[in-house]
């Protein structure tokens, strides 16, 4: 009697993983569980800072490239002078209506999120069954890393919907019966739709750019032609990308930078004209090594936990679900090349070309993609032999999963939030920078996105080392017509200042606290100051 209950039990179970609403249902879900786990507070990495000056200025009616971040040529490269325009345009409603709310805009991540998950449930259900789409669902969204994400300010779940609503477009128009596009309007409505959504894609992320040459490789390798609908889509993206362009040449970093820059400095260049353009990197041994460095950086998504036993056989299983991966990609290379494979080459292919350091960021849009074609391969050549052995898979896969991450996502202390910009400590600080030095003043700050952002004034980074003897300070500020210097104590978030010098007798202290020192500059020939 208790094994027919049980098998009774097993098949409603699977009757309703196989019902068309347990995707939706599974999603609005977890979009329930971000949206209540969500920690209060913004870390130090200033890119989500940088995204909100923009949505203000898109509010406010200022020029969206009017945010106060110096960028110059003599100090480290923290980003570009402005960010695409598409993600601060979600954020902008959410400024108008609630203001400088660092909590609300995450809620714009994890909405993205949840919609990126519908939308490439979609794209697999095309070749997986849907009990696989279903756990592949789950386990991204119980992927702890991607529930840490939702609590920073970033493009990243943007630019996955429209990455993959760029390829489900695809799939959907060039894929199936090329009948149904014959007439004329459905031709324009489909390029209008494929030629936005890779334009919306390009304008969350510049990486973006590997869409439209997806769907020239597709054109040209699969259908030995360029179709009318292709030529469409692809014009209107380099409209859009065009018109883009033409906004972003303005600058507003103040004439005097380059002219007086160029005195500290051999590499004199534009500060609005350094971007991502300058990591391209070549060289096939720093290639390979970010190969390598992808390999580890992918394994993150893998959850990990505090028992050695487990994080062993996480490894392990990490490194089998890998050759897994590989052999579902290689099978689908063989039955039938689409949109989706060209893509998710040519995306792997910008980061191995991209010369900064290999991150897990980099890879979110395509982790999904790692799943599926491991499940794949399950799917064709495994299942098909050991039937019983997909429900063991999958059982044991959900409970090694509830087990590592659910304790993590519920109960994992985040310091890079708790010490990040809404810290008392900082919010003292910015307090004085607002209340106590003028609007037309510079700060120079090691985080000068978030010194724009959270008190209104123009900020520039720290010079590199080379500059860094009192002279150069002094130098420096001159040139940039600096008012004051903010000094921190900053690692993966900031500690106690312990230790705070003057960098050079024109500096005065004038606000001091646990973690921050305000100096304020004087003029280079100003007297020796005691």
């Amino acid at each position: 009697m208790h094994k027919i209950r049980t098998s009774r039990l097993g098949n409603a179970i699977v009757e309703w993983i196989d019902h068309p609403t347990a995707v939706p249902l599974t999603i609005l879900a977890l979009a329930v569980f971000y949206l209540a786990t969500l920690v209060k507070g913004q870390n130090w990495s200033g890119d989500g800072s940088l995204y909100i000056l923009h949505a203000q200025n898109l509010v406010e009616g200022r020029h969206y490239l009017d945010t106060g971040y110096l960028l110059n040529p003599v100090s480290m490269f923290v980003s570009p002078y402005g960010y695409p325009p598409v993600f601060p345009l979600l954020l902008a409603p959410v400024y108008a209506f609630f203001g400088l709310d660092l909590e609300a805009f995450k809620w714009v991540g994890v909405l993205s999120f949840s919609f990126s998950l519908w939308l490439v449930a979609k794209i697999f259900e095309t070749r997986l069954e849907r009990r696989f789409v279903f756990f592949l669902v789950l386990a991204v969204g119980l992927t702890p890393y991607l529930w840490d994400v939702t609590n920073v300010i970033n493009a990243d779940f943007t630019f996955m919907v429209f990455c993959y609503l760029s390829l489900f477009l695809m799939l959907h128009f060039l894929a199936g019966d090329q009948d149904r596009l014959q007439a004329s309007g459905r031709q324009i409505a489909a390029s209008v739709l494929i030629g936005l959504s890779m334009y919306l894609a390009y304008g969350t992320r510049e990486i973006g750019v590997v869409l439209p040459l997806t769907l020239l490789t597709y054109d040209i390798v699969c259908r030995r032609r360029i179709s009318l609908l292709s030529i469409a889509a692809l014009g209107i993206f380099v409209i859009f990308a065009w018109l883009q362009s033409i906004w972003f040449s303005a600058s507003f970093i103040p004439e005097y930078f380059e002219e007086n820059l160029k005195h500290l400095t051999d590499k004199p260049s534009s500060p609005a004209e350094m971007n991502h353009l300058k990591f391209v990197d070549l060289d096939p041994r720093n290639i390979l090594d970010r190969a390598f460095g992808y390999r580890w950086a992918l394994q993150r998504f893998w959850p990990s936990s505090s028992s050695a036993f487990i994080n062993t056989l996480n490894e392990l299983l990490f490194n089998l679900f890998s050759l897994l991966a590989v052999g579902g990609y290689i099978l689908a290379l063989i039955r039938r090349i689409t949109v989706v494979e060209i893509f998710l080459a040519g995306y792997i292919a910008v980061l191995l070309l991209f010369g900064a350091p290999p991150t897990v960021r980099y890879l979110t849009p395509i982790f999904p993609f790692f799943l599926y074609y491991g499940f794949l391969f399950c799917q064709e050549k495994i299942f098909p032999r050991v039937p019983r052995l997909k429900y063991l898979v999958a059982g044991g896969g959900f409970l090694l999963l509830a087990i590592i991450s659910l304790p993590v996502m519920t109960t994992v202390k985040y310091p890079q939030l708790e010490y990040g910009i809404t810290h008392p400590g900082a919010t003292a600080m910015f307090r004085f920078i607002r209340e106590e030095t003028r609007k037309d003043d510079t700060i120079v700050f090691i985080k000068p996105r978030i010194m724009a952002l959270m008190t209104g004034r123009s900020s520039a980074t720290w010079p590199s080392k080379r500059y860094s003897s009192p002279e150069a300070m002094n130098h420096f500020f001159e040139a940039v017509h600096a008012d004051y210097y903010v000094d921190m104590n900053l690692s993966l978030w900031m500690r106690p200042l312990t230790n705070s010098e003057r960098p050079s007798n024109c500096f005065r202290s004038v606000f001091k606290n646990e973690y921050f020192v305000i100096y304020r500059y004087r003029n280079r020939f100003c007297p020796e100051l005691e």
